[in-house]
This record gives structure tokens, C-alpha cells and sequence, in this order.
């Protein structure tokens, strides 16, 4: 395994951040947005009290948020797409 343990936790905890987004982001489209804002204010917060690693940290779940592929809005639906509401 590389990287050092902390490393390996922060992977670990991010992943399990994004998949709960994911969850989130089903149910509420909206929500991904929402979170990336959060994020940024946080981001911004830990600069600010110079935990830079905490803040990459947060600065890259806020990136991954605007991922398209994990997190699609409806203008990404092909138009003839269905869509099953449950």
C-alpha cells in the first residue's frame, strides 16, 4: 500500500463522501451544487487558519462534485432517455 496511513484514511473518508453526495445528489439534483458551495466556504475557512492539507483535501471533494459524470443533471440526459421515478 503506498502513501502513508493518514493518507490512506483521508482516500478512504473522501470516498465515503462522495458516495453519500451520490446518495444525496439521487434524490435531490440540486444537492451536489449545494455542497460544492459548502464546501468552498469551508475550503476558505481552512486557508484562513492555515490547515492547507485540510483544505486540498476539502478544495478537491469540492471538484469532484462538479463532476458530471458522478453527479449528472438532467441537461445531461439524452433526450430520448427514460426516466424512472421511484
Amino acid at each position: 500500500m503506498s502513501g502513508s496511513s493518514t493518507e490512506q484514511t483521508a482516500i478512504g473518508m473522501m470516498e465515503i463522501a462522495i458516495c453519500l453526495a451520490q446518495i444525496l445528489h439521487e434524490s435531490d439534483a440540486s444537492a451536489a451544487r449545494r455542497m460544492n458551495y459548502a464546501a468552498g466556504k469551508i475550503y476558505n475557512r481552512l486557508k484562513s487558519q492555515g490547515n492547507d492539507e485540510a483544505a486540498e483535501l476539502v478544495y478537491t471533494f469540492g471538484r469532484t462534485l462538479l463532476d458530471r459524470e458522478l453527479f449528472p443533471t438532467d441537461d445531461d440526459l439524452p433526450r430520448d432517455a427514460e426516466v424512472h421515478v421511484t
